[in-house]
């Protein structure tokens, strides 16, 4: 799978240079780095089209710039029910978009029944849910949880 994807960049690349285009490998090296942890987390790549209307890097930038915000709330806590900055409205809808995507990628786990196909992280996770084997009951809302805390992408992924 690294293999496929450094090959995909390196025919990028000589494409763009054959044609004399300038490339921000910088950008293209974080593509690639992306592009392969969704494929070992999810088992297929998603980027812009999966996140709702306004695309992938739109909504990591909302959220980004969502969570440095300084809310006034949090300082005067009487004001809270307020939302007079509209942060509380934003941050739900970003949280909708990603629990959505989610639910989308958890779904499509558990409807494939493609036996041949290699298992990820997500059918890792699929495999604890409902199963005796440990002693805390793994449910979906706890699977989101870690793939969203997991997922270098989701978390920290500069635009």
């Amino acid at each position: 799978m690294r293999k496929q994807e450094l090959d995909l960049l390196i025919e990028h690349i000589k494409e763009a240079a054959a044609a004399r285009d300038a490339i921000d490998l910088s950008a293209k090296v974080s593509s690639l780095t992306a592009y392969m942890t969704c494929l070992m987390v999810f088992g297929k790549k998603y980027m812009d089209e999966e996140f709702g209307g306004g695309g992938f890097e739109t909504v990591i930038k909302e959220a980004t710039t969502l969570a440095a915000k300084p809310n006034l709330s949090d300082y005067i806590p009487h004001i809270a029910s307020l939302d007079l900055q509209r942060l509380t409205k934003r941050m739900k809808a970003v949280s909708r978009v990603f629990n959505d995507f989610l639910e989308n990628i958890i779904d499509e786990h558990v409807q494939c029944k493609d036996e041949n196909r290699s298992k990820d992280f997500v059918d890792v996770m699929l495999s604890f849910l409902g199963s005796g084997e440990t002693e805390h009951k793994i449910e979906r809302h706890h699977i989101k949880a870690i793939l969203v805390v997991s997922n270098p992408i989701i978390v920290r992924r500069e635009i």
